[in-house]
């Protein structure tokens, strides 16, 4: 069962603030305050490692936002994406999907204006899934059983499938924003991350964003994942929620998006043999 975190309203030094109040801390602000206050407004989002004293503890990140327009007119009547990431990573997690744990999430507006917003996480003890897959296949001890792989496939298929069929859809569902840790009783974990863009659709209400959430899975090669694999993550999450007919007309719409990202992307010609074309080739 899923235990709902309870957030604490908070104004401090000019920010408005939600705050688990646990794990918050007059340090913690200190050092947060601290990056904000020397941080130079970037058109991506910052992670920072922050450097506390933390016996005990996992590492914690702080994510700094920036107004997504010069003027931040977008985000005068809307939050921030630092509470979006908060709101969002709540309704994940009670909707019993993993995500990282926020302690604490802020925004910095003058006259309605946004000019700063942040997030600080707990850390997690696992790697984004491309760094995972790749440290597994240099590691023939510690790699994967044909059956520990296939039953991984299964899971996560099955997890952006139920994602879906809830209305949830990623802002950017890449496997870099996968992260995976192996757990001794559950086999494989799977979270979802940077969930500041994830939004949530009425279950009745018919739409096609979802579809762009597969092409983002599908367009990057990945260690130890061969075409085979891609084909059974593809029918998992397809099930019997589709007709024959339809999966061909998705799987086909599904490869020549992917090369199209493919080509956009990395620069490469797309037109090779599909099987070819998402070989992975260590850097």
């Amino acid at each position: 069962m899923t235990t709902r975190l309870r957030y604490r309203r908070l104004v401090s030094d000019g920010w408005n603030l939600r705050i688990l109040t646990e794990h918050w801390s007059g340090e913690l602000w200190y050092e947060v305050l601290s990056h904000l206050r020397q941080h130079r407004p970037r058109r991506h989002p910052q992670t920072i490692i922050l450097n506390l004293d933390n016996a005990g503890r996992r590492r914690l990140f702080l994510k700094i936002f920036h107004p997504t327009d010069k003027f931040g007119l977008k985000d005068r009547l809307r939050d921030s994406k630092a509470f979006r990431f908060l709101k969002q990573g709540l309704a994940l997690s009670e909707a019993g999907f993993l995500t990282p744990v926020t302690i604490a999430a802020g925004e910095e507006r003058r006259l309605g204006f946004l000019r700063q917003a942040f997030v600080v996480t707990i850390g997690l003890e696992g790697a984004p899934l491309p760094v995972f897959l790749a440290q597994r296949c240099r590691s023939g001890a510690d790699g994967f059983s044909i059956r520990e792989k296939r039953n991984a496939l299964r899971s996560l298929a099955q997890q952006v499938r139920r994602f879906h069929d809830l209305g949830f859809v990623h802002g950017d569902l890449v496997p870099s924003n996968i992260l995976a840790c192996r757990d001794n009783a559950d086999g494989l974990l799977f979270y979802f991350m940077d969930n500041d863009r994830t939004r949530r659709y009425p279950s009745w209400l018919p739409q096609g964003l979802w579809k762009r959430n597969l092409v983002q899975l599908n367009r990057m090669p990945l260690a130890s994942i061969s075409l085979q694999d891609r084909m059974r993550f593809f029918r998992e999450y397809c099930g019997a929620k589709y007709s024959t007919a339809a999966n061909r007309r998705l799987l086909l719409w599904l490869e020549t998006k992917t090369r199209r990202r493919r080509a956009e992307c990395d620069a490469i010609d797309a037109e090779m043999s599909f099987r070819r074309l998402m070989i992975w080739q260590e850097r």
